[in-house]
């Protein structure tokens, strides 16, 4: 009997996922859920999912979103061709959240949604749960800082591995899209944000940076100074290609004295690269490396480390980057392994980003990208 469950499943009907979702989230809790956390992959009317776990659950607060390929959950890594999702039901803290559509205004979004989570609450935070989608994390966590500072924000940017796009946000019987969700929960917490990247010591200034896009370093064309790093030549790694062979060779940025990976996600004709983060002229870029058994290996330290800021850890929740999922291919499945052997046996769920949002250091939130964000409940 514990006060956090979670349940996992693969029944591709929503309404029947809902139920097994719930009732085997349900099985053995303690108490009443004061929140819901589930994540889905877009195979499914995620709207009927997610309003089917709402309504089940008699309108608890929900937050959560859309997973590339696969889910977490305690029992492992939860993938099939139908659908997958996961639920983690916490009975033993209050919660409250918010949403709020970007509409082109990220900073706007961030302090609406997060005024809203806190109303619910009706109290101050422990930690905030973030999810967005790609492009305006930067601006929608300055909204957040701003109405909640200081606050350790643990989350990803929504992910969705078909054509469609769907990078969807769950929140409160809903599934959104281009929307921004948040969770406030209180109690105690561990967090961590870590992307275990080894420095080559490789570096170069962006010279000419705008948006998410860098054009070139130290003078010269972003692609040709990457080829030049890593050895291979653009005909091979650019374009389309860059996304699946810069995660194991990223560029890491320093923000408050620490290092941040972010990762290319394609290269244009021009030679400049686009990055999943915000990039401007006078960032310094390091080359960053790892190995597959260092990518999950990871897992395990991130989780230790968010594990560090609590007495008795109770349970997990895992923002883990998608781009590393691509990297590990079947051997994601070795990922929750990693996390038993660290912290034991406990309730988690967990899902795929297309970018992170954490805390490194404590009170300042930072999107990136290719990263691990954990939070450790006590």
């Amino acid at each position: 009997m514990s006060a956090i469950g979670t349940g996992s499943t693969t029944a591709t009907d929503p309404k029947a996922a809902a139920r097994e979702l719930v009732e085997r989230a349900r099985a053995g809790l303690v108490g009443e859920p004061t929140l819901a956390i589930l994540f889905a992959t877009t195979q499914y009317d995620t709207e009927s999912l997610v309003s089917g776990v709402s309504e089940l659950l008699g309108g608890v607060p929900l937050w959560g979103g859309s997973s590339s390929t696969g889910v977490f959950q305690d029992a492992g890594w939860i993938t099939a061709e139908g659908g997958s999702a996961s639920l983690m039901l916490i009975a033993d803290r209050r919660a409250g959240v918010g949403v709020a559509a970007v509409d082109g205004d990220g900073f706007a979004a961030g302090k609406k949604a997060a005024e809203e989570a806190l109303k619910q609450l009706g109290g101050t935070p422990s930690a905030l749960l973030t999810i967005a989608y790609m492009g305006p994390e930067e601006e929608i966590l300055r909204g957040v800082a701003e109405v909640a500072p200081g606050v350790p924000v643990v989350g990803g940017t929504a992910s969705d591995h078909s054509p469609d796009n769907k990078f969807q946000q769950f929140a409160n019987g809903h599934a959104f899209k281009d929307h921004f969700a948040i969770a406030a929960v209180q109690g105690p917490i561990g967090y961590a944000f870590t992307n275990g990247y080894r420095l080559t010591g490789k570096k170069a200034t962006a010279t000419r940076a705008s948006g998410r896009t860098v054009y070139e370093l130290d003078g010269r064309r972003a692609m040709d100074v990457y080829s030049g790093w890593v050895a291979e030549p653009e005909s091979e790694i650019g374009g389309g290609a860059l996304v699946v062979f810069s995660v194991q060779h990223p560029l890491l940025f320093r923000k408050y004295g620490i290092s941040y990976s972010a990762h290319p996600v394609n290269s244009n004709p021009d030679g400049s690269m686009d990055f999943g983060a915000a990039m401007s002229t006078g960032t310094l870029l390091e080359l960053g490396e790892a190995t597959v058994n260092g990518l999950i290996a990871e897992a395990g330290n991130a989780v230790h480390q968010a594990a560090q800021g609590v007495r008795q850890p109770k349970a997990i929740l895992l923002a883990h980057c998608g781009g590393r999922a691509i990297a590990l291919g079947d051997r994601i499945k070795e990922v929750p392994g990693e996390l038993e052997h660290t912290v034991g046996h406990l309730p988690w769920i967990g899902y795929l980003a297309f970018g992170e949002q954490g805390c490194s250091v404590e009170g300042k939130a930072t999107h990136a990208d290719l990263s691990l964000s954990v939070l450790v409940l006590g």
